[in-house]
């Protein structure tokens, strides 16, 4: 009677443990699953994420685009502003240039055939000229 009990219990440790065996099993399976779940829905932002950063990129180049176009043109305008001045009466140009927009006035003067701009800026109230040489010096 004693081996038989002794059995028994054997039995149902052995049947317990396999139980238990299970459901550690399952949990793991359980644990592995919302991880590869979350792990899935990470990589779907990720994915989401790179996605609109090269949307904006794109935007970007051509914002960047539209940037160089437009000071090319700038550029292309001032260079011809340079001429009209350059060939303008010193004295017109100096009664003009004072009442231009400053850092056009001063980019104008300091891109001119020097003699030019000191033609120019000899015409102009002292003031005005002290300014525009400390300016184009740098000061």
């Amino acid at each position: 009677m004693v081996c038989s009990v002794n059995k028994e219990y054997k039995y149902i440790f052995f049947s317990f443990s396999f139980f238990l065996i299970l459901l550690l099993f399952q949990f793991y399976l359980t644990v592995g699953n919302v991880y590869a779940s979350k792990l899935s829905a990470e990589q779907s932002k990720i994915k989401i994420l790179k996605e609109q950063i090269k949307t904006e990129l794109n935007e970007l180049k051509k914002i960047e685009t539209k940037i160089s176009n437009i000071k090319a043109s700038q550029k292309s305008t001032v260079k011809s502003l340079i001429i009209v001045y350059s060939s303008m009466s010193p004295k017109k140009a100096a009664a003009i240039l004072p009442h231009v927009n400053r850092q056009l006035a001063i980019y104008i003067l300091s891109h001119m055939n020097p003699k030019a701009a000191s033609s120019i800026i000899s015409r102009m109230k002292t003031k005005s000229a002290v300014f525009f040489t400390n300016s184009i010096a740098g000061k």
